[in-house]
């Protein structure tokens, strides 16, 4: 019987041991890594051939490149992991003993016993934990979306920052290009005696000052080069010679969504079912700690041998609730159910006024950028009155020189009015979480089911 006994629990131990998982270690080696990014391209990102690369075809590189996205899906996968640790029914336990006694009396001395304990939860204790890990799993998940949405738009801010400074450094150059022919003219005429050194002193200050900021934007382009690089995953070197467009911001007029489409873009924006997710897990986690009022329970059927008698048992035992009811946890988990719920409202007004306003700041970006043009065409009629006047000879070169440089600060001035317009734009996509320039929607991740 002993050699039964030791049979029966080594089977168990086996049977337990079938089906276990090695370790298997994955050191981080940041010197390879380091290595391997600073060998992408962006042909790593598989989109084949692509003669010009806008915010479209950047946004889907960057989605395949950025390691913020990596780093999202890993941690959906963990709480995916959660979810199957939750599912988990807890394992019976299996024990055994033996006994020797010194007085046999004709009798066999030992006494073997085998016992299992077999754990059940009650009250609904196993679906409330898979309802909470399911709900932070889904919440984990959106944080992936969440994820590409962020990627994109520092993608296109970033954008937007290098076409802003090559759009200037024109700007720039065409004025230093007036101004030196200014600087010429007064030269010309100092040594004529017609003007005073006052003035020609004036004008170069105002040409070395144009001159300084060229070459800060120039000292700019390089960091916003570089930077554009890294919103994509991509190190600054990738992008060297890589041809980019940039008509996305060429664009003053954009298709607002309905205003029931902007009712579901409240609805749909990802925070908003973010923290919804949330509350469902601070509800399942309510019902978790309630269920918990009620104990679980173990039935512990065993046999013994005892020299030579054959006896057979059945235990139970649970904890008895006579201290305390498990009020604390309770009250927490519904304490924390409440907090989320506070939480949504202020998310929710929060969202409700981040639209408003950026719908406010991109009609009022509008009417600059409409003052602005209504000067410079004011200015380019000036241009052209003094351009005739220089034709027939009753202007000079310095007013014609003069008039073609208030032209281009006009110009300025409108450029700057269209920039400020394309930052409210990107203010009112990232309100309602979608391109509203004619670009193409964010792709579903691999992991979102289309």
């Amino acid at each position: 019987m002993k050699a039964k006994t030791v049979s029966f629990m080594s089977f168990a131990w086996l049977l337990a041991a079938c089906a276990t998982q090695s370790y298997a270690p994955q050191p981080l080696a940041p010197a390879d890594s380091a290595e391997a990014f600073r060998a992408r391209t962006l042909n790593d990102a598989g989109l084949g051939a692509v003669e010009v690369w806008g915010l479209p075809q950047l946004t889907q590189a960057a989605l395949r490149l950025h390691p913020d996205i990596e780093l999202a899906r890993a941690q959906w996968r963990a709480a995916q992991a959660a979810e199957t640790t939750a599912g988990q029914k807890p394992n019976p336990i299996i024990s055994g003993s033996g006994e020797h006694h010194s007085r046999a009396n004709g009798i066999s001395p030992w006494t073997l016993t085998l016992g299992i304990d077999i754990p059940i939860e009650t009250h609904g204790k196993r679906e409330a934990r898979i309802e909470q890990a399911t709900a932070l799993s889904a919440a984990a998940k959106l944080d992936i979306a969440q994820a590409a949405w962020q990627v994109r738009r520092r993608l296109r801010s970033r954008l937007l920052e290098l076409y802003a400074i090559r759009q200037q450094a024109a700007q720039l150059h065409r004025e230093a290009d007036l101004r030196a022919q200014i600087v010429a003219l007064l030269e010309a005429r100092l040594a004529a005696g017609l003007v005073g050194g006052t003035d020609l002193a004036d004008a170069r200050l105002q040409l070395q000052k144009t001159r300084s900021a060229m070459e800060t934007e120039a000292a700019r382009a390089a960091e916003a080069h570089a930077a554009l690089a890294a919103g994509i995953g991509l190190p600054a070197a990738a992008l060297v010679n890589v041809p980019l467009s940039f008509a996305p911001f060429e664009l003053d007029s954009i298709q607002l969504p309905p205003e029931d489409g902007q009712r579901a873009a409240l609805l749909n924006r990802l925070e908003i079912r973010k923290s919804l997710a949330g509350f469902e897990a601070a509800e399942a986690r309510l019902k978790l700690e309630v269920a918990k009022q009620y104990p679980d329970f173990s039935l512990a059927p065993g046999y013994s041998w005892d020299q030579g008698d054959n006896r057979w048992s059945l235990g139970v035992s649970l904890i008895l609730a006579l201290l305390n009811k498990n009020e604390g946890p309770i009250a927490e988990a519904r304490a924390q159910r409440e907090v989320q719920a506070q939480q949504f409202n202020a998310l929710q007004a929060a969202v409700i006024g981040e639209q408003s306003q950026a719908l406010a700041g991109w009609q009022a970006a509008q009417a600059v950028i409409a003052k602005a043009r209504k000067l410079a065409a004011a200015q380019q009629a000036r241009l052209a009155q003094t351009q005739s006047q220089f034709d027939a000879g009753y202007a000079d070169r310095l007013e014609l020189t003069s008039a073609q440089l208030e032209l281009n600060s006009a110009e300025a001035a409108v450029l700057a009015a269209r920039l400020q317009a394309q930052h409210a734009l990107g203010k009112l996509e990232d309100a309602v979480q979608q391109p509203l320039d004619g670009s193409a929607p964010l792709p579903k991740m691999p992991e979102e089911k289309p």
